[in-house]
């Protein structure tokens, strides 16, 4: 039987997480969800992709060899017809993002949107094939530093439910 989930702790293990997140974003590159859902509480323009030995040129032939960023990836996902939806906290370690947002709307339009939370705790990245969700943050020290658990779920009936979720909850609060 296959697998439909897999724990990963960090520090220990911040190199799965790191190795998960760049396996995700790839597959979104090579086929985008409709939406992707962001929902972190801090998140910041982390070099997402290790594109150092340009591993990644056939996904995205102009990016250089050199780590690439969560907004670079972004930005080529709506390129290819993705749509995202990004959830964040009011904070002000967000606005730096939030102009990342922005700029990224300006190019693509409504394909991607944001909502900012006054409260929001809540961590996850929803694909329409997977759900990483736990304590992460999408920042470095999220990714790479604090004792975090994340846990990558593939069963479809979970991620249609999760979908649903944060369809009621954040539909018509998006920027």
């Amino acid at each position: 039987m296959t697998e439909l989930s897999r724990d990963i702790h960090g520090p220990a293990q911040s190199r799965a997480i790191r190795d998960v997140l760049q396996t995700l974003f790839a597959a979104e590159l090579l086929q985008p969800s409709k939406p992707l859902w962001l929902c972190f509480a801090w998140v910041t323009d982390l070099q997402l992709l290790d594109n150092s030995a340009r591993q990644f040129a056939l996904l995205q032939p102009d990016w250089p060899a050199t780590p690439i960023r969560l907004s670079n990836v972004l930005d080529a996902l709506l390129a290819r017809g993705g749509q995202i939806n990004v959830v964040i906290r009011d904070h002000e370690h967000n606005e730096t993002f939030i102009t990342v947002l922005e700029r990224l709307r300006a190019e693509h339009g409504s394909a991607i949107r944001w909502a900012v939370g006054d409260k929001f705790h809540a961590k996850g990245l929803l694909g329409e094939r997977y759900f990483l969700n736990g304590s992460m943050n999408l920042t470095v020290s999220g990714v790479s530093v604090n004792e975090e658990h994340v846990v990558l779920r593939l069963d479809p009936a979970l991620l249609a439910q999760q979908r649903l979720e944060f369809t009621e909850r954040w539909e018509g609060k998006f920027q």
